[in-house]
Order: C-alpha cells, then structure tokens, then sequence
C-alpha cells in the first residue's frame, strides 16, 4: 500500500515524462524552438523589438501571452473549482494540445505553432509544481538538476538522510522527464509531426497514477 506522500511522487514522475515529450517535441520539429518555458522566447522578444523585426516580435508576444494565460488561468481556476482536482483539467488540457499540434503543418512560423503549447506546458507546470513537500517543475530541467546534485552534495557531507530522499526525488524527476524524450525521439523517428499523437499514451497513465493520488485524500 503507497503511503500519500508517495503516490504524489509518482503522479508527478509520470506527469514529467510528459514534459520530456513535449520539450524534445518542440525542439525537433520547431526549428529548435522550446515551447515549455519563455526564456529564450522573451530573449528573442526583446530582440526582436531591438531590430524593428514588427513580424517576429508580434507573433512572440504572443507565445509570450499564451504562457502568461496559462499562468493565470492555473492559478485562479483552483480557487472556483475545488470540488475537482485540477490536475484532471491540466491532463485534459494537455491532451488537446496533442490534438492540436498534430494538426499545425510544419511550414508554419515554429513560434506561432507552438502556443498550444505554451499554454498547456505553463497550466502543467502550476498543476503540478510540487508533491511530496519538494517544489519542482515538470516541464523543464535546470531547477531540478540543481537540487538534485545540491542535496546530493549535502548527503556527502553530512550523511543526513532527509537530503538523500531529497536527491531521490529530484533524481526521478529528471529520470522521468528524459524517459518522455527518449520515447519522443524514438517516435519523431517513425511518425514526424504526428508523433505527439503518442504523448496521450503517457498522458494517460498521468492520470491513471494522478487519480490513485487523489484516492488517498
């Protein structure tokens, strides 16, 4: 019998490989462009504007605005439907931007093509944002490798166990997000821009892994 403390974990290891997916996704068929966070979109705005380029700039901002409403969206949402979990709604939001993305012909300005995405990775990333008492994001990497080495590097040190659940953690975290890129790359092989068709197969034991979490309430 999983305690709750570990069922959380594993609906938030099963959502990443999800972000795996969606990452590696983005990046082979959007001319290298990630759709799961707004760094270099924002640093590509910026020039954008710079450069009088009023095309790039528009359509950037509103990837931009797209992420910005998913943002918002995941954080009022939860306070008008309590009744509901809302990482059901986050699952479900994700699978329609699979159906979506399959549609959009790879000709299409890769930023533009991209905002189902941007919405439905930012939802994700609030819907899922932590479990088992540790903060972590599902659809991308650099926080959760920092934690994972930095409590590893404590464990080392001071051989306290706490940090060494805490490695364990982040550990499958990122395990789990580069399951969903390998998975995604295998399928980009065999079945190019549809292949995100694919990303409902994961998706799907999300929910089944995010429903045995909500039963232990």
């Amino acid at each position: 019998m999983y305690t709750k403390e570990q069922t959380e974990t594993i609906a938030h290891h099963a959502i990443a490989v999800v972000g795996g997916f969606f990452g590696v996704y983005a990046l082979l068929t959007r001319s290298e462009t990630f759709g799961s966070s707004e760094t270099t979109n924002l640093i590509y705005l910026t020039l954008a504007g710079l450069d009088g380029s009023f095309f790039s700039f528009i359509v950037r901002l509103g990837g931009t605005l797209c992420y910005i409403f998913g943002i918002v969206f995941a954080t009022l949402v939860p306070k008008y439907i309590k009744k509901t979990d809302f990482r059901y709604l986050s699952i479900g939001i994700d699978g329609i931007a699979c159906l979506i993305l399959a549609q959009i012909p790879g000709g299409v300005d890769p930023v533009f093509a991209l905002y189902p995405m941007f919405f439905a990775t930012s939802v994700q990333w609030l819907a899922y944002t932590q479990a088992a008492g540790y903060n972590s994001a599902t659809i991308f990497s650099t926080n959760n490798l920092r934690q994972c080495f930095a409590s590893f590097a404590e464990y080392l040190h001071s051989h306290d166990r706490k940090q060494l659940k805490k490695f364990q953690f982040y550990a499958g975290t990122l395990l789990c997000f580069h399951i969903g890129v390998i998975y995604c790359w295998f399928c980009m092989k065999a079945w190019g821009i549809k292949s995100i068709y694919a990303c409902l197969f994961p998706l799907f034991l999300a929910f089944l892994a995010t429903r045995q979490d909500i039963q232990k309430k």
